[in-house]
């Protein structure tokens, strides 16, 4: 954790924080750019996978569009080995780029670099294991354990490829920069898209998705190098210090360690589910969970879009900017989630009949615990963020691990009995686990009291509460509607809960300063209208 100000004076050669123009960094400016930015990219994300899917389901068959799902998660199993140089390196440019010379903030590269190439070897040791292993881990076929393994390797060649051009994403982000990219990965996703139902289509199977995919990568790489290229002015890599190296790989251990903490925590709830029932169930799961996840990834992405500021914010120690910050985040994310949350608990069913067929819907229970998982994953996450700005996780590492034993443990017991209920049982154990402790770590970082604000406040959660008990039991009456129903009613129900919780839910204070933060936000203005920086 930053415990005194980088640097109280500004060093001569300062680049990237330069004030010469006389204008200062807006940051609620930039994080509504970076947001869009992070927004489009998802949205066409989600779009491309809404489209795609169903021709992947009807080409693969139930059972082998399971082990794809599995293969994806599997293949994350690579980031236990990864030293997370890139987020290390986000967050240090991040804290510094308004205080650091050129010299430094290259050598802050170089450092990061260095310990990506140290580790590049290990990935692929670690990459060819999994692969090897791939075909007996997803319940396949002896018939496709070729390519089972073919298709693993090329997926998890594809990931250390991305992890290549992640440092040159780290240093737009850590800029504050995102939206100088704004549309590039968005426009090459929805190309991989149409690739994947051409090869489809055409007769080709996993092998070809996964070459696809790889083939993303390599494009949505060179575009960050490009982007980077043209508009961080200090850009470029200096051989670092054997002092910075040895920094740089401390940090990246504790991120290491992060990373392996977090793959158990939040990337094996399919291969968990499909190794103690089978492929089928996964597809189930995972079609289910598809518009739940969606939601949250646009919750998440409009949290990240700040987090470079946030990280600014630490870097100079003002905690009550951070703590204000803090409340609308979780103001927002409950009122966003309680409205999708409502939606998705009345009319998933319709949706997945229209989209891939009624026999794939996972079943009401299991429909109302997917969602609040998700709506407890996606808070988790919130306060996540914020530690990991911070740069000091070791608290948190421990806590994800103690999390990940927890969901492994009682997802064992309880899935084999429940199957996806029980899994989502598991779920929500180990997240309290860590939704209490990243609080309490929180409020250690912010010097602030024991409790939090948001969680001695009851009036949101008990409105929150409400509407999802109202809509669970209206379920109950809807059941599943036609097509245009859905078009309307959705919007609809959407649209209530979220008017009844802003005005239930929230204070007249949070009203007020929720309605302050987007009016301050010039929508249709580019960032050079508020700052050169």
């Amino acid at each position: 954790m930053i415990t005194e100000p980088l640097v109280n004076e500004p060093a001569e050669g300062i680049v990237a924080g330069k004030k010469s123009e006389g204008k200062k960094e807006n940051l609620k400016q930039r994080a509504y750019l970076n947001t869009l930015s992070s927004m489009l990219d998802y949205i066409a994300n989600r779009l491309t996978g809404f489209f795609v899917n169903p021709f992947i389901v009807a080409g693969l068959g139930t059972s082998l569009f399971g082990i794809w799902q599995m293969l994806g998660q599997l293949t994350g199993y690579i980031n236990i080995t990864d030293t997370r140089a890139s987020q290390v390196l986000k967050w240090t440019v991040a804290q510094k780029k308004d205080v650091a010379t050129v010299d430094e903030l290259r050598s802050e590269a170089g450092a990061a670099f260095t310990v990506l190439l140290l580790v590049m070897p290990v990935l692929l040791i670690g990459g060819s294991i999994i692969s090897w292993y791939a075909p007996i881990i997803t319940h396949a076929d002896k018939a496709h354990y070729t390519l089972i393994r073919v298709t693993c390797s090329i997926l998890a060649f594809s990931i250390i490829v991305f992890k290549a051009f992640e440092l040159f994403e780290a240093i737009l982000r850590g800029m504050n920069l995102s939206f100088k990219r704004m549309g590039l990965r968005a426009g090459i996703v929805i190309i991989g898209g149409g690739l994947k139902v051409l090869a489809i289509t055409m007769g080709y199977g996993l092998a070809a998705l996964a070459a696809i995919q790889l083939f993303d990568n390599l494009l949505i790489g060179i575009s960050f190098y490009i982007v980077v290229k043209r508009s961080v002015p200090w850009f470029g890599i200096k051989r670092p210090t054997r002092a910075n190296i040895l920094r740089f790989g401390k940090l990246s251990a504790w991120y290491l360690a992060d990373a392996g903490a977090n793959v158990v925590n939040n990337n094996s709830d399919k291969l968990l589910l499909g190794i103690i029932t089978s492929p089928v169930t996964v597809t189930y799961y995972t079609l289910t969970k598809f518009i739940p996840m969606a939601l949250q990834g646009i919750i998440n992405r409009l949290i990240l879009g700040i987090m470079p500021g946030v990280g600014k914010l630490l870097g100079l120690k003002e905690y009550e900017k951070i703590n204000s910050v803090r409340k609308k985040i979780n103001s927002v994310t409950l009122l966003l989630t309680t409205a999708f949350g409502a939606t998705v608990i009345m009319f998933n069913h319709t949706f997945l009949k229209v989209w891939v067929g009624k026999e794939h819907f996972a079943g009401q229970l299991a429909n109302v615990m997917i969602m609040i998982t998700i709506m407890q994953d996606t808070f988790v996450k919130n306060d996540a963020c914020i530690i990991n700005a911070t740069l000091d996780i070791k608290k948190k590492v421990f806590l994800t691990l103690i999390s990940g034993a927890l969901f492994a443990g009682f997802g064992i017991l309880l899935a084999s009995k429940l199957g996806i209920v029980g899994l989502c049982m598991a779920l929500i154990i180990s997240r309290l686990f860590l939704f209490i402790g990243q609080r309490k770590i929180l409020a250690g970082i912010m010097q602030s009291a024991a409790k939090a604000e948001f969680i001695t406040n009851y009036r949101p959660f008990v409105t929150s509460f409400v509407l999802l008990g109202m809509a669970v039991w209206l379920a109950t009456f809807t059941g599943v509607v036609t097509l245009y129903q859905l078009m309307l009613l959705a919007p609809t129900v959407f649209l209530t809960t979220l008017g009844t919780f802003y005005f239930l839910g929230l204070s007249k204070t949070e009203r007020q300063e929720l309605r302050h933060t987007i009016t301050s936000i010039k929508f249709l203005k580019s960032e050079k209208s508020f700052s050169k920086n």
